[in-house]
């Protein structure tokens, strides 16, 4: 009976260890740009040693969102088409947004870690909802910061009212991540902590829904979405006051 509670016990342990997300280790993502350049057949000595000095860190260890940075600057000293695309992704109100189809017909790795650097992007820009199609699509195991993706990816949920989905995220983030920044948990904790007490329908619901409604206006997202929404929030406040109207004539 001891010797099966002792294999239950290591089989919940082992399964935990396999839930964990971790970050490659910097030798690990290193490893796969040497092999990454490689394969794009890049000759120009000047670049080689660009990217190599770049690369020339010890052991220390690195921030995720560095390392990501370091993988599409990478991307970007190699190919023209990515760097123009970089480029592209400025955060000031009214600069475009650049086309994403850069994101397809490439390798693995590039896809991912580019659509992660894309995604993030988007949601800094508050595009939510494009944002969220982006990062829910990747796996943590797929790019060199599964710590921002997650964050990211749950920053999205908040902001869209995806309470069940934003509350899955921000607990993998908390409970099964390693090496998560500060400004991250920090965030994440107050993120849970307003899902967890939004309720359906109510002032605070709904007024999360008009603050929506302006954001999706002001970046010129208007159409059925927003006109669902604005119905969704009349026929809330509609039923708000009919039961303050009836708990008055009581």
């Amino acid at each position: 009976m001891l010797f099966a509670v002792a294999l239950t016990g290591a089989s919940d342990t082992s399964q935990a260890a396999n839930n964990v997300v971790a970050a490659p280790t910097a030798t690990q993502t290193r490893s796969k740009i040497q092999h990454w350049v490689a394969a794009q057949g890049v000759t120009d000595k000047a670049v080689l040693e660009r990217i190599g000095k770049a690369w020339a860190f010890d052991k220390q260890p690195v921030a995720g969102s560095r390392m990501l940075d370091l993988v599409v600057g990478t991307f970007s000293s190699v190919d023209d088409k990515t760097k123009t695309f970089v480029s592209s992704c400025k955060l000031e109100v009214g600069t475009p947004v650049p086309d994403g189809k850069i994101l397809e017909g490439k390798d693995a790795f590039y896809t991912a870690n580019m659509q992660l650097y894309f995604g993030r992007f988007l949601a800094q820009k508050q595009m939510y909802d494009e944002a969220l199609e982006l990062l829910a699509a990747l796996e943590t195991k797929t790019v060199v910061d599964p710590a921002g993706l997650l964050y990211f990816k749950a920053v999205c949920e908040h902001q869209l009212l995806k309470k069940t989905e934003g509350l899955a995220t921000i607990r993998t983030l908390l409970e099964n991540t390693t090496a998560v920044p500060l400004r991250y948990k920090t965030t994440a904790e107050l993120m849970q902590h307003d899902l967890q007490s939004l309720k359906k329908d109510s002032l605070s619901e709904i007024s999360r829904k008009m603050k929506d409604v302006e954001r999706r206006l002001d970046l010129g997202r208007g159409g059925q979405r927003v006109q669902k929404q604005e119905d969704e929030i009349v026929a809330s406040l509609d039923a708000i006051i009919e039961k303050l109207e009836q708990q008055g004539g009581t």
